[in-house]
């Protein structure tokens, strides 16, 4: 059995920790929606509230629209509460509020890194296309027999797994361990999955299980078996002009951000006891390279 670990590139609310402009920003005015204890609602705090969400048109669009402005609405008459309270001053709800300013400040950037990327032309597309056949003219889609359970506290377990040969004895092992887990028939579609994770699948030998960490769940996989399904045409531009721009996302970072990033590190010191692990040469040498995506 194969286990396979990898960092995320990106940890987004330790990006930006503890950047500020020095001053306040004002917000952009617009048309007021609805007026609150004397304080307006603008219809750009109403869009900020949809961000992300997939308006339809007509009047479901209206009803989601006034929906989101009653959350407005009850969220600020709440705060409101609270402010008349002095919940406001409390050591707790500083800290929340530090909290929540560094997690949307690093989604920014993230966002504003994401939407300075050049699209690719026609041309980048189709080079990439013929470029990289096996995501395209001879993509593969795997099926799997897989088994997720919840991620141990201690990763350290998961060598108990290292030696089972089958899928029943990693279902023998985890009864015996304790761990809730769910088996079920997965496919693993080479065109959308992680392309480290794709390399190391085609370099296992065959019926030998991997093991990849996944977030919070560990997921066990076994290919059952495969076939050959052409990526072409319209679905193939889309996938390409994707990947292409997730690419140049990824240099951007290397370029741009991890240098900031490892420079800060580096300078940050910690009280005893609360510095981070010293992580082996080889998995140094490896982080900042992205998570394997799960078989889905």
């Amino acid at each position: 059995m194969r286990i396979s670990f990898a960092a995320m590139m990106l940890a987004g609310t330790a990006l930006l920790a503890g950047c500020g402009n020095g001053g306040e920003a004002e917000l952009e005015k617009g048309q007021v929606v609805a007026t609150v204890n004397g304080k307006d609602v603008t219809v750009h705090e109403l869009n900020a509230e949809l961000q992300g969400v997939d308006l339809p048109s007509g009047e479901q669009r209206k009803a989601i629209e006034q929906a989101a402005l009653q959350q407005v609405v009850q969220r600020r008459i709440l705060a409101d509460i609270a402010r008349e309270r002095g919940l406001d001053k409390t050591p707790m709800y500083l800290l929340q509020e530090k909290r929540a300013e560094e997690t949307i400040l690093a989604q920014m950037l993230q966002r504003s890194l994401a939407s300075s990327i050049k699209p690719p032309t026609a041309q980048e597309v189709q080079t990439f296309i013929a470029q990289n056949p096996q995501i395209f003219a001879e993509r593969k889609i795997f099926t799997v027999d897989q088994i997720q359970f919840e991620a141990p506290e201690d990763m350290r377990r998961l060598a108990a797994y290292e030696p089972l040969q089958t899928m029943e004895a990693v279902e023998a092992q985890l009864k015996a361990d304790g761990f809730r887990y769910r088996r079920a028939p997965a496919t693993l579609d080479v065109a959308t999955a992680n392309p480290d994770l794709v390399k190391q699948v085609l370099q296992l030998p065959a019926g030998e299980i991997f093991i990849i960490p996944a977030g919070r769940a560990v997921v066990a996989n076994r290919i059952t078996g495969e076939r050959t399904e052409p990526l072409t045409g319209e679905p193939a531009t889309q996938l390409a002009t994707s990947l292409l721009q997730q690419q140049r996302f990824q240099d951007m970072l290397k370029r741009d951000i991890e240098p900031k990033v490892k420079k800060a590190k580096d300078e940050t010191q910690y009280q005893a006891g609360y510095a981070p692990p010293k992580q082996p040469a080889a998995a140094a040498a490896k982080a900042g390279t992205p998570a394997p995506a799960t078989a889905k």
